[in-house]
Protein backbone atom coordinates (compact mmCIF):
# COMPACT_ATOMS: atom_id res chain seq x y z
CA UNK A 1 0.00 0.00 0.00
CA UNK A 2 1.37 3.41 -0.99
CA UNK A 3 1.62 6.06 1.68
CA UNK A 4 -1.22 8.58 1.27
CA UNK A 5 1.05 11.41 2.42
CA UNK A 6 3.68 10.90 -0.27
CA UNK A 7 4.11 14.09 -2.25
CA UNK A 8 4.18 14.19 -6.01
CA UNK A 9 7.47 14.09 -7.83
CA UNK A 10 8.51 17.54 -9.12
CA UNK A 11 11.17 17.13 -11.85
CA UNK A 12 12.68 20.04 -13.83
CA UNK A 13 10.42 21.53 -16.54
CA UNK A 14 12.17 19.69 -19.40
CA UNK A 15 10.56 16.46 -18.19
CA UNK A 16 6.93 15.58 -18.91
CA UNK A 17 5.84 13.57 -15.90
CA UNK A 18 3.43 10.64 -16.18
CA UNK A 19 2.44 9.18 -12.80
CA UNK A 20 0.86 5.74 -12.62
CA UNK A 21 -0.18 4.18 -9.32
CA UNK A 22 0.32 0.67 -10.67
CA UNK A 23 1.49 -0.79 -13.98
CA UNK A 24 3.43 -3.77 -15.26
CA UNK A 25 6.67 -1.79 -15.22
CA UNK A 26 7.76 1.81 -15.64
CA UNK A 27 10.00 0.73 -18.50
CA UNK A 28 7.27 -1.15 -20.41
CA UNK A 29 4.83 1.72 -19.82
CA UNK A 30 7.36 4.21 -21.23
CA UNK A 31 8.07 1.91 -24.19
CA UNK A 32 4.39 1.89 -25.12
CA UNK A 33 4.24 5.68 -24.92
CA UNK A 34 7.41 6.02 -27.00
CA UNK A 35 6.05 3.67 -29.68
CA UNK A 36 2.95 5.89 -29.84
CA UNK A 37 5.09 8.98 -30.43
CA UNK A 38 5.67 10.36 -26.92
CA UNK A 39 8.07 13.29 -26.76
CA UNK A 40 11.61 13.04 -25.51
CA UNK A 41 11.65 13.74 -21.79
CA UNK A 42 8.45 11.82 -21.06
CA UNK A 43 9.10 10.44 -17.58
CA UNK A 44 7.03 7.56 -16.23
CA UNK A 45 6.99 7.19 -12.47
CA UNK A 46 5.41 3.88 -11.50
CA UNK A 47 4.55 3.89 -7.82
CA UNK A 48 4.02 0.13 -7.97
CA UNK A 49 5.15 -2.47 -10.52
CA UNK A 50 3.59 -5.89 -10.99
CA UNK A 51 6.09 -7.19 -13.58
CA UNK A 52 9.28 -5.21 -13.14
CA UNK A 53 11.87 -5.54 -15.91
CA UNK A 54 15.63 -5.78 -15.71
CA UNK A 55 18.00 -6.15 -18.65
CA UNK A 56 17.09 -8.64 -21.39
CA UNK A 57 13.52 -8.71 -20.02
CA UNK A 58 14.58 -10.50 -16.86
CA UNK A 59 12.26 -10.07 -13.89
CA UNK A 60 13.09 -7.23 -11.50
CA UNK A 61 11.85 -7.73 -7.93
CA UNK A 62 10.11 -4.41 -7.43
CA UNK A 63 9.48 -4.44 -3.69
CA UNK A 64 7.63 -1.89 -1.60
CA UNK A 65 8.08 1.89 -1.97
CA UNK A 66 11.09 1.52 -4.24
CA UNK A 67 11.84 3.82 -7.15
CA UNK A 68 10.89 2.85 -10.71
CA UNK A 69 11.33 5.30 -13.59
CA UNK A 70 11.11 5.03 -17.36
CA UNK A 71 12.42 7.96 -19.43
CA UNK A 72 11.83 8.39 -23.18
CA UNK A 73 14.91 9.57 -25.09
CA UNK A 74 15.43 10.42 -28.77
CA UNK A 75 19.20 10.08 -29.30
CA UNK A 76 20.90 11.76 -32.23
CA UNK A 77 23.89 9.41 -32.01
CA UNK A 78 24.31 5.95 -33.46
CA UNK A 79 23.33 3.04 -31.23
CA UNK A 80 26.86 2.20 -30.08
CA UNK A 81 27.44 5.77 -28.87
CA UNK A 82 23.93 6.27 -27.51
CA UNK A 83 24.46 3.30 -25.18
CA UNK A 84 26.92 5.45 -23.24
CA UNK A 85 23.87 7.04 -21.64
CA UNK A 86 23.69 3.98 -19.37
CA UNK A 87 26.96 5.05 -17.75
CA UNK A 88 25.71 8.64 -17.45
CA UNK A 89 22.58 7.37 -15.71
CA UNK A 90 24.60 5.10 -13.39
CA UNK A 91 26.65 8.08 -12.20
CA UNK A 92 23.52 10.19 -11.65
CA UNK A 93 21.74 7.42 -9.75
CA UNK A 94 24.70 7.04 -7.40
CA UNK A 95 24.87 10.81 -6.87
CA UNK A 96 21.19 10.84 -5.94
CA UNK A 97 21.71 7.98 -3.46
CA UNK A 98 24.79 9.70 -2.04
CA UNK A 99 22.70 12.76 -1.18
CA UNK A 100 20.82 10.64 1.38
CA UNK A 101 23.77 8.38 2.25
CA UNK A 102 25.23 7.61 5.64
CA UNK A 103 28.85 8.79 6.15
CA UNK A 104 30.37 5.30 5.88
CA UNK A 105 28.28 4.10 2.94
CA UNK A 106 30.34 2.79 0.02
CA UNK A 107 28.95 3.30 -3.48
CA UNK A 108 30.52 1.49 -6.41
CA UNK A 109 29.71 0.85 -10.09
CA UNK A 110 29.61 -2.51 -11.83
CA UNK A 111 29.83 -2.25 -15.61
CA UNK A 112 27.74 -1.02 -17.22
CA UNK A 113 24.45 -0.63 -15.37
CA UNK A 114 24.64 -1.50 -11.66
CA UNK A 115 25.13 0.63 -8.56
CA UNK A 116 26.49 -1.25 -5.54
CA UNK A 117 25.90 -0.06 -1.98
CA UNK A 118 28.20 -1.66 0.59
CA UNK A 119 28.80 -4.45 -1.96
CA UNK A 120 25.10 -5.20 -2.56
CA UNK A 121 23.24 -4.25 -5.73
CA UNK A 122 21.03 -1.26 -4.89
CA UNK A 123 20.14 -0.01 -8.38
CA UNK A 124 20.03 -1.16 -11.99
CA UNK A 125 19.84 0.76 -15.26
CA UNK A 126 18.27 -0.61 -18.44
CA UNK A 127 18.16 0.58 -22.03
CA UNK A 128 15.56 -0.55 -24.53
CA UNK A 129 14.15 0.84 -27.73
CA UNK A 130 13.64 0.71 -31.47
CA UNK A 131 16.45 0.80 -34.04
CA UNK A 132 15.95 2.30 -37.48
CA UNK A 133 18.18 2.51 -40.55
CA UNK A 134 21.85 3.28 -40.16
CA UNK A 135 21.86 1.79 -36.66
CA UNK A 136 20.12 4.93 -35.37
CA UNK A 137 17.68 4.61 -32.44
CA UNK A 138 14.21 5.83 -33.33
CA UNK A 139 13.59 6.07 -29.60
CA UNK A 140 15.11 4.74 -26.43
CA UNK A 141 13.78 4.15 -22.93
CA UNK A 142 16.09 4.55 -19.97
CA UNK A 143 14.86 2.45 -17.05
CA UNK A 144 15.95 3.22 -13.48
CA UNK A 145 15.18 0.88 -10.58
CA UNK A 146 16.45 1.68 -7.08
CA UNK A 147 15.93 -0.38 -3.93
CA UNK A 148 14.93 2.40 -1.56
CA UNK A 149 12.77 0.73 1.09
CA UNK A 150 13.42 -2.99 0.66
CA UNK A 151 15.37 -5.45 -1.46
CA UNK A 152 15.19 -9.09 -2.57
CA UNK A 153 17.44 -11.64 -0.92
CA UNK A 154 16.91 -14.74 -3.03
CA UNK A 155 17.97 -13.93 -6.58
CA UNK A 156 21.42 -15.48 -6.51
CA UNK A 157 23.35 -12.27 -5.90
CA UNK A 158 23.89 -9.84 -3.05
CA UNK A 159 21.41 -6.99 -3.00
CA UNK A 160 20.91 -3.94 -0.81
CA UNK A 161 18.46 -1.14 -0.08
CA UNK A 162 18.91 2.32 1.36
CA UNK A 163 16.73 1.54 4.38
CA UNK A 164 18.36 -1.87 4.80
CA UNK A 165 21.80 -0.26 4.99
CA UNK A 166 20.66 1.99 7.83
CA UNK A 167 19.99 5.24 6.00
CA UNK A 168 18.07 7.67 8.20
CA UNK A 169 16.59 9.19 5.05
CA UNK A 170 15.30 6.87 2.30
CA UNK A 171 12.70 8.86 0.42
CA UNK A 172 12.17 7.92 -3.24
CA UNK A 173 10.69 11.29 -4.25
CA UNK A 174 13.73 13.51 -3.52
CA UNK A 175 15.88 10.65 -4.82
CA UNK A 176 14.07 10.82 -8.17
CA UNK A 177 14.22 14.62 -8.25
CA UNK A 178 17.96 14.64 -7.62
CA UNK A 179 18.47 12.02 -10.31
CA UNK A 180 16.47 14.10 -12.81
CA UNK A 181 18.49 17.25 -12.10
CA UNK A 182 21.82 15.45 -12.26
CA UNK A 183 20.87 13.59 -15.42
CA UNK A 184 20.14 16.81 -17.29
CA UNK A 185 23.42 18.31 -16.11
CA UNK A 186 25.50 15.28 -17.06
CA UNK A 187 23.73 14.86 -20.41
CA UNK A 188 24.77 18.42 -21.26
CA UNK A 189 28.30 17.69 -20.13
CA UNK A 190 28.38 14.56 -22.30
CA UNK A 191 27.08 16.54 -25.29
CA UNK A 192 29.61 19.37 -24.79
CA UNK A 193 32.72 17.50 -23.67
CA UNK A 194 32.24 13.98 -24.96
CA UNK A 195 32.69 10.74 -23.05
CA UNK A 196 35.99 11.58 -21.31
CA UNK A 197 34.47 13.21 -18.18
CA UNK A 198 31.92 10.39 -17.93
CA UNK A 199 34.71 7.82 -18.04
CA UNK A 200 36.73 9.64 -15.37
CA UNK A 201 33.77 9.92 -13.01
CA UNK A 202 32.76 6.30 -13.57
CA UNK A 203 36.25 4.90 -13.00
CA UNK A 204 36.49 6.72 -9.67
CA UNK A 205 33.77 4.41 -8.33
CA UNK A 206 34.47 1.32 -10.43
CA UNK A 207 34.16 -1.94 -8.52
CA UNK A 208 37.62 -2.17 -7.05
CA UNK A 209 37.80 -5.73 -5.75
CA UNK A 210 39.11 -8.46 -8.07
CA UNK A 211 35.83 -10.35 -7.88
CA UNK A 212 34.71 -12.53 -10.74
CA UNK A 213 31.74 -11.22 -12.67
CA UNK A 214 29.84 -12.83 -15.49
CA UNK A 215 28.62 -10.74 -18.40
CA UNK A 216 25.65 -12.35 -20.13
CA UNK A 217 25.34 -11.45 -23.79
CA UNK A 218 22.80 -12.58 -26.36
CA UNK A 219 24.45 -15.91 -27.14
CA UNK A 220 27.35 -16.26 -24.71
CA UNK A 221 28.63 -15.57 -21.20
CA UNK A 222 32.04 -14.13 -20.34
CA UNK A 223 33.48 -14.42 -16.82
CA UNK A 224 36.48 -12.50 -15.53
CA UNK A 225 37.66 -9.65 -13.34
CA UNK A 226 37.43 -5.95 -14.17
CA UNK A 227 40.49 -4.65 -16.00
CA UNK A 228 39.50 -1.32 -17.59
CA UNK A 229 36.84 0.67 -19.43
CA UNK A 230 38.12 2.46 -22.52
CA UNK A 231 37.33 5.82 -24.09
CA UNK A 232 34.20 4.38 -25.77
CA UNK A 233 32.76 2.65 -22.69
CA UNK A 234 33.96 -0.81 -23.75
CA UNK A 235 34.75 -3.14 -20.85
CA UNK A 236 37.93 -5.20 -20.68
CA UNK A 237 37.77 -8.32 -18.51
CA UNK A 238 40.79 -10.30 -17.40
CA UNK A 239 39.57 -13.85 -17.97
CA UNK A 240 42.78 -15.66 -16.99
CA UNK A 241 46.48 -14.96 -16.67
CA UNK A 242 47.01 -14.45 -20.38
CA UNK A 243 43.66 -13.51 -21.92
CA UNK A 244 41.62 -10.32 -21.92
CA UNK A 245 38.15 -9.97 -23.45
CA UNK A 246 36.48 -6.75 -24.59
CA UNK A 247 32.73 -6.22 -24.42
CA UNK A 248 31.05 -3.25 -26.11
CA UNK A 249 28.06 -1.45 -24.61
CA UNK A 250 26.00 -2.10 -27.74
CA UNK A 251 26.56 -5.86 -27.44
CA UNK A 252 25.40 -5.76 -23.83
CA UNK A 253 22.15 -3.85 -24.47
CA UNK A 254 21.32 -5.19 -27.97
CA UNK A 255 18.81 -7.88 -26.77
CA UNK A 256 16.41 -5.19 -25.51
CA UNK A 257 16.21 -3.35 -28.83
CA UNK A 258 13.98 -4.23 -31.74
CA UNK A 259 14.47 -3.35 -35.37
CA UNK A 260 11.94 -0.94 -36.87
CA UNK A 261 12.81 -2.02 -40.41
Amino acid sequence: MIEATERILNPPPLYELVVVDQTDSARAHAERLAAQGADEGTLVWAKSQTEGLGRNKRFWMSGYQNLHLGLVLKPEQTFDIACQVSLVATICTAMAIAEQAEPMAELRYRWPNDVLLNRGKVAGITLSGSLGSGNMPEWMVLGVNVNVFDHPNSLGFDSASMRGEGFESYDRVPLAETFCRQFLSWLNRWADDGFAPIRRAWLMRAQGDPLLQTIKLQDTEITGTFDDMDEHGTLTLQTDEHLKRSIALAAFFQPDFVSAR
